[in-house]
């Protein structure tokens, strides 16, 4: 038995329990109580046991059919198939006859029986060649021939036993102590945060809709259609994901749905070839696993935040692939967030810029990776813009809508900018325009700087403790006054007026900002 027949049995046989356990804790309190606890208790649970319980089928006990997406996945020709269809489901027993080449292997014959769609049926009738993963090959020293008449086989009628076994031992275990002098708040919270549970384990992980979507790709586009793939959108509030899809001949893009049991195409507006991906690379565990490390890392700063959609794309050509998550901030915070990904599971910090020592960290890591000198006088701009609420840009930046960390250089005639932006990978650009021949040190100023006055502002403002966070800070060009060609401008927002000018030695200058 392989380690995914044992995960699928093993998970059956809690379902079983769970199952027989949910209908004997309805029967027992609706027998043993008033006929309201039987109405409002009872009942239910006994209808959620059978809902969950397993329940034998032509394809319960075979492996579901599914392509492998890595590009080192073994190869299978396939060779015949017999699908045996009694019903109009869509998934239906298929046998398949094929020759398997194992990487680092001698290929070998075989012939299993699996549970199949129609799309995979038609597509693999069209063309022989496919991928499996690894834990789905079949054996390669078979027994015994498999047939249509093995089905459901044995463990089809293991579950109900399990599930009566369970209820009996659970109903005449607790005999008479069924009997309760009334509702249980706490009781009746138990049970429904365990069928929200039950139905949010039961529902498709990241993994399985990718799995889902690629099958739909395929279905509709052809085996060679997930190495041209533009996007990829995992909208986690509803069941329907997106691919888009350019057909390298003729540039044809197509925009192709999937959702429960179902999947449909439809011809979109033309988009850039050169962006496009080969999705059959983006391994699926790990994008299974990207969803935790991406809430935990906006957690840190907003405690209920929640992952909401799931987007895979290049910025342009040439650029690499990235896996961005959309953030919910939750209750804590009206703002969304964005956190990215690489296909190898990295994912990019999330930091508090109003932290002025993490981001004065992050932006001079950045200036030594560009080979900008920390002592030369070559920083023309340097921005922290927090992201606490009420703050909103107040000049054009890449960290505008996200808030972060932008340094603006020039050496010689060589002009540059980095930029880090909360749950972004930093970036790095050489923008068009004229560059001034002189700027200012990066290592005279500093984050006990910044704090410094960030605190001065903050007393002559009155401003708040809690709103210390919301603020912008810049260091640019004195418009003003030529004997201080550089000034530090301070905002603070949710306060009026809360703004100043300070030198680069942190004198204050004057409150406003022109």
């Amino acid at each position: 038995m392989t380690r995914t027949r044992r995960n699928r049995v093993r998970w059956r046989l809690i379902r079983a329990v769970l199952a027989g356990l949910l209908v004997a804790t309805g029967v027992g309190l609706g027998a043993f109580n008033d006929w309201w606890v039987a109405l409002f208790f009872g009942i239910p649970l006994v209808f959620v046991g059978i809902a969950v319980s397993p329940r034998p089928s032509r394809v319960s006990e075979l492996p579901e059919f599914r392509r492998a997406n890595s590009p080192d996945a073994p190869q299978v020709e396939v060779e015949a198939l017999t699908r045996s269809s009694l019903t109009a489901e869509d998934l239906q027993p298929t046998m398949v006859a094929a020759t398997i080449n194992p990487p680092d292997d001698t290929a070998y014959r075989a012939r299993w029986i699996t549970s199949m769609t129609k799309g995979n049926f038609q597509s693999l009738t069209d063309s022989p060649f496919t991928t499996l993963p690894p834990d789905a090959l079949p054996p390669r020293e078979q027994t015994e021939t498999p047939e249509f008449d093995d089905q459901p086989g044995r463990w089809a009628v293991v579950y109900p036993v399990v599930t009566l076994l369970a209820a009996g031992a659970l109903l005449f275990g607790v005999a008479d102590g069924w009997d309760v002098e009334g509702p249980s708040l706490s009781g009746f919270d138990s049970a429904v945060d365990a069928g929200e549970q039950e139905d949010d384990e039961n529902g498709p992980t990241l993994a399985d809709r990718h799995r889902r979507l690629m099958d739909a790709i395929v279905e509709h586009e052809g085996p060679q259609a997930p190495r041209n793939v533009v996007s990829l959108r995992y909208n986690l509030g509803s069941s329907s994901d997106q691919a888009i899809v350019v057909d390298p001949a003729t540039g044809r893009t197509t925009s192709i749905s999937a959702w429960d049991e179902d999947s449909n195409e439809t011809r979109t507006s033309a988009f850039d070839r050169q962006i496009s991906f080969d999705a059959a690379a983006i391994n699926t565990d790990v994008l299974g696993s990207i969803k935790a490390p991406m809430e935990s890392a906006v957690r840190t700063y907003s405690p209920g935040a929640e992952l909401t959609a799931v987007r895979i794309e290049r910025s342009g050509p040439n650029e690499p692939v990235i896996i961005t998550g959309s953030v919910d901030g939750g209750e804590d915070t009206s703002r969304d967030f964005e956190v990215q990904a690489r296909p190898d599971g990295t994912v990019a910090d999330f930091f508090d810029p109003a932290d002025f020592q993490k981001s004065f960290q992050l932006a001079r890591d950045q200036l030594v990776a560009a080979r900008v000198s920390l002592n030369a006088p070559v920083i023309e701009e340097f921005i922290i813009q927090g992201t606490a609420e009420g703050v909103s840009p107040v000049s054009a930046s890449d960290i505008q809508n996200s808030g972060g960390v932008l340094v603006r250089y020039r050496i010689g005639d060589r002009g540059g900018e980095v930029a880090v932006a909360p749950g972004h990978f930093p970036t790095a650009d050489t923008p068009s325009g004229r560059y001034r021949a002189e700027g200012f040190r990066f290592d005279r100023i500093s984050a006990e700087l910044f704090d410094r006055v960030r605190a001065d502002l903050m007393k002559r403002a009155s401003v708040p403790e809690y709103d210390r966070d919301a603020v912008i800070v810049e260091v640019e060009r004195n418009r003003v006054d030529e004997d201080q060609p550089f000034v530090i401008a301070v905002k603070l927002f949710n306060t009026d007026d809360a703004e100043g000018l300070y030198t680069l030695d942190g004198d204050f200058i004057k409150m406003g900002l022109n």
